[in-house]
């Protein structure tokens, strides 16, 4: 699944028109990954504004790396973040994403297409809440699953326990990442979560 994916993407990216924007020149984000988000983009074009920006978060990384990436589809360039994700996605708290889950009380991340939808300013101050789109996200809004900074995704926090902390399910960022990441992606962008 993971070469015809990789195959398409190549097909798309060598079919793309002189002068077209190469999404993604430095390769930092998975071939695979991207060529999903790009479809599940194209699958909900009709339940997203067109916003320039698209976000993949790719849970097959260490919560040490940066691993959310926000695609900038006018110029091709990516900027990458930390991110954590739920306790009941990592059990075993070593810092991977094990497991995806939808389930209320179930304290893990969701996966598949969201739509970044209205901010909000709650217990972690500045938030932003997610809409799914799939079947598999579709209770994320109902699960309060939303974008916030916590103190378990600073700096100080990775370098002191070399992993990042664990949300009920959220995605997660510093305070600092947290800011420029409201700054650079406008509501209704593609959110795409996976591994």
């Amino acid at each position: 699944m993971i070469r015809i994916l990789t195959a398409l993407f190549l097909l798309v990216v060598l079919s793309l028109p002189a002068g077209a924007v190469e999404i993604d020149p430095e390769g930092e984000i998975r071939a695979d990954l991207l060529a999903r988000a790009l479809a599940a983009q194209q699958d909900h074009a009709a339940e997203l504004r067109d916003t320039g920006r698209l976000v993949i978060v790719d849970y097959a990384q260490h919560s040490a790396s940066e691993r959310l990436y926000v695609v900038n589809l006018e110029t091709g360039n990516v900027t990458a973040y930390r991110a954590a994700h739920g306790r009941g996605s990592d059990r075993d708290h070593d810092g991977y994403l094990d497991t995806f889950s939808d389930v209320s009380g179930s304290s893990a991340s969701p996966e598949g297409a969201f739509a970044l939808a209205e901010e909000y300013v709650g217990q972690h101050g500045r938030s932003l809440r997610l809409d799914g789109l799939d079947a598999g996200n579709r209770s994320s809004r109902a699960r309060a699953i939303v974008i916030h900074a916590a103190a378990y995704a600073e700096p100080d926090f990775l370098a002191r326990y070399g992993k990042l902390g664990r949300s009920n399910g959220c995605i997660v960022f510093s305070k600092a990442d947290l800011k420029r990441f409201l700054a650079d992606v406008p509501k209704g962008t593609l959110m795409f979560v996976s591994k």
